[in-house]
């Protein structure tokens, strides 16, 4: 097994011993749907002669203040988990000796992008461009794929109008994109704005069920048959007063198993309204994103052990499954990573879910000399 620890920097510096010997829980919630957030939880007590708190006093967690954490695993380099500022402090003191506590929340980056609330015009700008710029300003490192639709100020103004979070989200939804912010592999906050990357190849491999070689240690699965959607939109192009419509029957995302979970045969179809949309492209393409985010209907939960997997996994990354059956093995689209640090070592609570059941050609369960030999093929 590897040995893991993490490295934890507030306000840009290491954290001093005290703190480090205080913490009695750590943890780091990766998202792809929502903000990534830290929650600490700190020991405190009263300084000898009651002249005050020890670390409750000491404003280690102001309003914003920096918050980094890395993993190492083994031997390999420490990596970033997140990067986020504090926006929550709760103390809970008792006169018990050792019940009190102080509880930390941080959000990643996301928080500097949701400050503001404001009104202004994006004129002559495709989505991708409006979704650099408003990267750029609080200096994130803008990762963006381009859309296809630039409005002309002539015809029609992209207008925010809320926080820019907001309105990079509603922005995404239509382009079928995922929103989101982290950071780096060399330490700076990224901006994401483009499709899902369910084509990379597999971050690591969960082993179900195999024996010596099974790093998971609950794996439980679910195949809502009846939650993949067709869709279709309509809306009227103003300058024409001609009826614009769409209707999808597929997305546009890879298959990430051999059987589509939306059915050609009596699938469950949705109406589109309320888009703000008129032109057909664009209802086709926010159609088609509806229909791509609910053929997700294959979903998985299971706790790993970062001593036994070897590595940390990350969400909005793809992962390969074995071990649990034709119909579930396979590769995922990770959901979310809970990493819970606690005095017993570390965890990864895991969240994944694919467009697909069962296993295609590229999900290839050759023999592994590492698994038992009545075991090496079995998915």
């Amino acid at each position: 097994m590897s040995e893991v620890t993490y490295l934890l920097q507030v306000g840009g510096q290491s954290a001093p011993p005290e703190l480090l010997s205080a913490v009695r829980m750590l943890e780091i919630e990766d998202h792809a749907d929502l903000a990534d957030m830290l929650r600490l939880r700190v020991a405190v007590a009263v300084n000898d002669g009651a002249s005050g708190w020890r670390l409750l006093d000491d404003d280690f967690f102001t309003r914003l203040q920096n918050i980094r954490v890395s993993l190492k695993v083994g031997s390999a380099a420490a990596e970033p988990l997140i990067d986020a500022y504090v926006v929550d402090v709760r103390a809970s003191l008792s006169e018990e000796p050792g019940r009190s506590v102080l509880e930390v929340v941080a959000m990643d980056g996301t928080v500097l992008l949701s400050l503001e609330e404001k009104v202004r015009a994006w004129p002559d700008q495709a989505d991708s461009a409006i979704a650099s710029a408003i990267f750029s300003e609080p200096g994130f490192t803008p990762v963006v794929e381009d859309t296809s639709v630039v409005r002309s100020a002539d015809d029609t103004t992209t207008l925010q109008r809320g926080t820019d979070i907001q309105f990079l989200r509603r922005l995404a939804e239509r382009n079928g994109y995922e929103c989101f912010v982290q950071v780096g592999s060399s330490g700076q906050t990224e901006g994401h704005f483009h499709p899902p990357k369910v084509e990379e190849q597999p971050q690591a491999i969960l082993n179900v069920n195999l024996g010596s070689a099974t790093n998971v240690a609950s794996f439980n699965a679910r195949y809502d048959m009846l939650g993949a959607t067709t869709a279709s939109a309509t809306g009227v192009e103003v300058e024409s007063a001609s009826d614009q419509q769409a209707d999808v029957q597929d997305g546009d995302l890879k298959s990430l198993g051999s059987e589509s979970t939306v059915p050609a045969d009596r699938p469950r179809k949705v109406l589109i309204a309320g888009t703000g949309l008129v032109r057909s492209g664009e209802l086709e393409t926010y159609a088609r994103s509806v229909v791509d985010r609910s053929s997700f209907a294959v979903t998985a939960e299971g706790v790993v052990s970062t001593a036994v997997l070897g590595s940390a996994l990350h969400a909005k990354r793809p992962v390969l499954v074995r071990g649990a059956g034709e119909a579930f093995s396979g590769t995922y689209y990770v959901e979310r990573v809970l990493h819970v640090f606690t005095s017993d070592g570390h965890e990864q609570h895991v969240k994944l879910r694919r467009n697909a059941a069962g296993v295609t050609g590229s999900d290839r369960f050759e023999e592994d000399d590492s698994l038992p030999p009545a075991e090496a093929v079995r998915i």
